[in-house]
C-alpha cells in the first residue's frame, strides 16, 4: 500500500507497504497539520494574501541565470539551485560574494545593473553568535517577517541574497510574504480596508529604527508605508518596509526553539496568537503629529496593517513554508517582499546549555551567508557606499556615543 496525501503546504506519504496502523497515524498527523492552516484561515474573516513558496531555478542549465532573473522580478523571489557539487568543498562566503554579479549581470534583458559589485558578505551564523552575546537572540530563535537593512533607513538594499552552506538539522523553514498581493487584498475588503490602503499611501510616519524600542538607532527615515517608484527602466516597483519590535516577539510562540514541539505545533500557538495581536511593528506616528486625536488616529491605522502582517505570517508559518538545502540561495526583492524564519533545533551544545558555540556545536550549526545588494532598479546606494550586510556592525552603525548598534535579527 502506498499512501501520498498533500494537505497545503505538507506532505504526508508513509513508506510502501506501510502496516495499516502506520498509515491511520499518517492519515491522523495530516489532519492534524491541516487543521493548523484552517485555524489560520478561519481566525480572520479577511481575505488573507501574500505568503507564497519561491520557484527554484537550476542555474547551471542553459540560460538559468536568465530565467532566475526573470522569475525574481516577475515574483519577488527565487531560490537559486546547481551552484555547487553537492560533493565538492566549497569556499561559500566566497560563492555567496559570486552571486550578485553573477545574477544582475546585464546580459538578460531585464535592464538590472548591478551598483554594488563590493557590498562585502555576513556569515548570518557568526552574527547570531555575537547577536546572542548582546542579549539579542536566542539560538534557535524564530523570526517575524521582515525587511533587511532596515537599518539603513530609506537606502536599504533592495535584493538580499542568502545562501545555505548547513540547515538546521530540524525546523528553521523560511517564510515568503508579498507586499503586492497582501495591499491587494487589502485594498478589496471592505470600506474601512479600502480606507486604510488609502492612508497607507498617503500618510507620512516614522519609519526608523527607533532606540526607545530596545532596537537599533537606524538611519532617519520616514515617509508613508507604502510607496510605488518607476525604476530607471521604466516599471512601477513597491518599495516597502517592516521592522520587528524584539523585546514584543520574544512574547511570541516563533521565538521559542525547537525542543519538544514539532514546527507544525508551533504554528498552531502562533496562529492562535493573532487571534488578539500585539502591535509588533516599528512604524511611529512623526514627532509633528500633533494632537492626541490625530496621534490615536494614526496608532490606529498603524495597528491595523501589522494586524493584517501578522494575521498572513501565521498563515505563511502554517502553510507556506519552505527549506534550503546545502548549496541552495534564496534572492529576494527586499522592497517588496517580507522573509521571516521559524524556529529551529539549535546546536546540540545550546541544548545541553553550552555557552558560546564550540567546536563541536558549529559542526551542526545552522550556517547561512548574507549579502545586501542593491542595483539600477532601487533608490540609491547609502551616501557612504555599501559597507555592510550586517545590522551589528558597530563601525557602520553604531551611535554617537559608541555604545553597541541593536537590531533584531
Amino acid at each position: 500500500l502506498k499512501l501520498s496525501l498533500r494537505v497545503p503546504g505538507f506532505e504526508c506519504a508513509p513508506p510502501a507497504m506501510a502496516p495499516f496502523r502506520l498509515v491511520v497515524a499518517a492519515l491522523a498527523a495530516c489532519s492534524c497539520i491541516g487543521s493548523v492552516a484552517g485555524r489560520c484561515w478561519e481566525s480572520s474573516s479577511r481575505s488573507i494574501k501574500g505568503p507564497f513558496v519561491p520557484h527554484r531555478q537550476d542555474v547551471s542549465e542553459a540560460d538559468g541565470w536568465q530565467e532566475a532573473l526573470r522569475l525574481l522580478m516577475r515574483d519577488g523571489a527565487v531560490v537559486l539551485t546547481g551552484l555547487v557539487d553537492s560533493a565538492a568543498e566549497e569556499d561559500f562566503r566566497a560563492l555567496a560574494g559570486s552571486l550578485p554579479a553573477r545574477l544582475f549581470d546585464g546580459t538578460s534583458g531585464q535592464g538590472v545593473r548591478l551598483l554594488s559589485p563590493n557590498a562585502p558578505v555576513n556569515g548570518v551564523h557568526e552574527e547570531l553568535r555575537e547577536a546572542k552575546r548582546r542579549g539579542l537572540y536566542e539560538p534557535g530563535s524564530g523570526l517575524e517577517p521582515h525587511t533587511d537593512g532596515y537599518v539603513y533607513g530609506d537606502d536599504l538594499p533592495d535584493f538580499v541574497f542568502l545562501l545555505c552552506e548547513r540547515a538546521s538539522a530540524r525546523g528553521g523553514a523560511n517564510v515568503l510574504l508579498d507586499g503586492v498581493a497582501l495591499l491587494d487584498a487589502v485594498e478589496a475588503g471592505n470600506p474601512a480596508d479600502r480606507g486604510l490602503a488609502a492612508w497607507l499611501n498617503s500618510t507620512s510616519v516614522d519609519l526608523s529604527e527607533g532606540g526607545d524600542t530596545g532596537i537599533t538607532v537606524g538611519r532617519a527615515a520616514e515617509g508613508p508605508i507604502v510607496q510605488w517608484h518607476t525604476t530607471a527602466s521604466g516599471r512601477s516597483r513597491l518599495k516597502w518596509r517592516r521592522q520587528v519590535n524584539v523585546g514584543l516577539t520574544k512574547r511570541l510562540a516563533m521565538w521559542k526553539p525547537l525542543a519538544e514541539e514539532s514546527s507544525e505545533e508551533v504554528a498552531a500557538k502562533r496562529c492562535s496568537e493573532v487571534a488578539s495581536p500585539s502591535y509588533l511593528s516599528l512604524w511611529r506616528p512623526l514627532p509633528s503629529t500633533t494632537g492626541a486625536g490625530a496621534a490615536s488616529e494614526v496608532e490606529s491605522k498603524l495597528r491595523d496593517f501589522d494586524a493584517w502582517i501578522q494575521q498572513a505570517s501565521a498563515v505563511a508559518f502554517s502553510e507556506q513554508s519552505f527549506s534550503l538545502s546545502r548549496g541552495e540561495a534564496l534572492v529576494v526583492d527586499n522592497y517588496r517582499v517580507l522573509h521571516g524564519r521559524a524556529p529551529y533545533a539549535p546546536p546540540r551544545d545550546e541544548q545541553a546549555g553550552g555557552g558560546d558555540a564550540s567546536a563541536g556545536a558549529q559542526n551542526d550549526e545552522r550556517r547561512f551567508w548574507r549579502v545586501w545588494s542593491w542595483t539600477s532598479e532601487g533608490t540609491g546606494v547609502p551616501p557612504d557606499g555599501a559597507l555592510s550586510s550586517n545590522p551589528l556592525n558597530d563601525e557602520v552603525f553604531g551611535d554617537k556615543q559608541g555604545a553597541p548598534s541593536r537590531t533584531d535579527l
